[in-house]
């Protein structure tokens, strides 16, 4: 019976991934274009531009050496957080289904973003399995390692959760040295590899310089949403002045760094699913409410099925080279494979959205490069000035825009649209295939 309820959830998870909460699958493309990159042998930071330490896009390629297929990403994805809830049952007991229920509601904060196979699960499946080894006291050795894998999926988020660990520094010298070897080991691994590919002064400059360049690009703030953050952080507060002692409470309160500086739907919900599991963990559930949250899940997948259908209108699902059983209209159906017939034969750069722009990469079985996530805070220190240099020395090249996305004047959006506009006034305009515009430089 054990054995049927692990494979009933692993295979919830798959049905969730693939067709019921697709209209929250956010960077999934992107982040399967990173391992697609890897498995085609191409290094991170020198052949392709990326802002976070590589754990993430290495673990998810392994699957791909056998099948590559954003498919094969999905089953790996599924398999975590099958092990994720196996380990949230074993902190929680039968607590956790009330986790679960909190894990895939979609709005207003989007909880069930982070169950796709992105470097942000996997910060919350690294820091929820620190807490059960900790809880445990199995070894200092392991919680640096664990710290160390998290600095190795996200530069910023494993710096600052280094912080608590101080506390040894002062009460348990040996303990805390156990610790910082742990944590070094994961980043000496990760500082031979930049090393042996000569990727480590890109490294530098795209994780760490253009930090600088991210924060003056992506400074707006949803006041509903950064609300909720100090909701968020306040409770830790409050939390930590009645239970000084208990470290845990100090990582989960600096786990808010997740959130900053994009404070909208998204980076709130990573942190807020911290927030929850420390509450489910401090509360006790009447058993009278476990039947209620047993029969919430079905109907939250049931209703989020039938947004899914009315937003996508009509969607279907479409296999393609790389992307088998996936969830799309029936106009981006057509659309895309309009573009790909008008462009399949030519040197084109795709300057849309990230996401896009990796679709249609991989669909041609093309390598990825830097054009491919145009993102403010992306490029490295100055990074912008340099792509628009990189445009503008390029000759007999073909480029796709999204017309949609370069009239977007949202304060939220991360498209660098100087790119776009570079192409446009140094390009002519020769086709367009729904919202894309094709353009063509001499």
């Amino acid at each position: 019976m054990k054995k049927i309820h692990w494979i009933t959830l692993f295979s919830f998870f798959l049905l969730c991934l693939l067709f019921i909460f697709t209209l929250s699958r956010g960077d999934t493309f992107v982040n399967y274009g990173f391992s697609y990159a890897i498995r085609l042998g191409e290094v991170p930071y020198k052949d392709f531009n990326m802002v976070i330490t590589p754990l993430a896009p290495f673990l998810y390629s392994i699957g791909l050496f056998i099948y590559n297929d954003l498919l094969t990403i999905y089953i790996e994805q599924a398999l975590l957080l099958t092990v994720l809830f196996y380990i949230l049952y074993q902190l929680l007991g039968k607590k956790s289904i009330l986790l679960l229920l909190l894990f895939i509601i979609p709005y207003p904060i989007s909880m069930v973003s982070t169950i796709f196979p992105v470097y942000n699960f996997l910060l919350y499946f690294l820091l929820i399995s620190f807490i059960y080894i900790y809880k445990h006291r199995y070894n200092y050795y392991l919680y640096g390692i664990l710290l160390g894998l998290i600095f190795c999926t996200k530069q910023t988020v494993g710096i600052v959760l280094l912080i608590p660990t101080l506390y040894y520094l002062f009460t348990d010298r040996k303990s805390f040295f156990k610790i910082l070897i742990g944590y070094m080991l994961p980043c000496l691994f990760l500082f031979l590899y930049l090393i042996i590919t000569n990727s480590l002064s890109e490294f530098i400059n795209l994780c760490f310089l253009g930090l600088f360049d991210f924060q003056k690009s992506n400074q707006h703030i949803d006041w509903f949403y950064f609300i909720l953050l100090l909701i968020g952080i306040g409770y830790f507060i409050y939390r930590i002045i009645h239970d000084k002692k208990n470290l845990l409470l100090y990582y989960g309160l600096l786990f808010s760094i997740i959130s900053i500086p994009i404070i909208d739907y998204y980076h709130v919900s990573l942190f807020y699913l911290v927030v929850l599991y420390f509450l489910v963990d401090s509360i006790q559930i009447s058993k009278k409410y476990y039947s209620i949250i047993y029969v919430f899940i079905p109907f939250i997948c049931i209703l989020w099925s039938f947004v899914s259908y009315y937003y996508m209108k009509n969607p279907v699902i479409d296999s393609m080279n790389h992307f088998h059983y996936i969830l799309v209209s029936k106009d981006y159906k057509k659309y895309s494979k309009e573009l790909m017939t008008k462009v399949s034969d030519k040197k084109v750069i795709y300057l849309m959205r990230g996401s896009e722009n990796y679709y249609y990469k991989i669909l041609h079985n093309q390598r990825i490069d830097y054009f491919d996530l145009p993102n403010y805070g992306n490029y490295g220190y100055h990074g912008v000035d340099k792509m628009i240099g990189k445009i503008q020395d390029l000759h007999d090249y073909y480029f796709v825009l999204d017309r949609v996305l370069m009239k977007d004047n949202s304060l939220f959006q991360q498209y660098i649209k100087e790119l776009g506009n570079t192409v446009i006034q140094n390009s002519v305009l020769v086709d367009s295939v729904g919202v894309y515009d094709i353009y063509y430089k001499e």
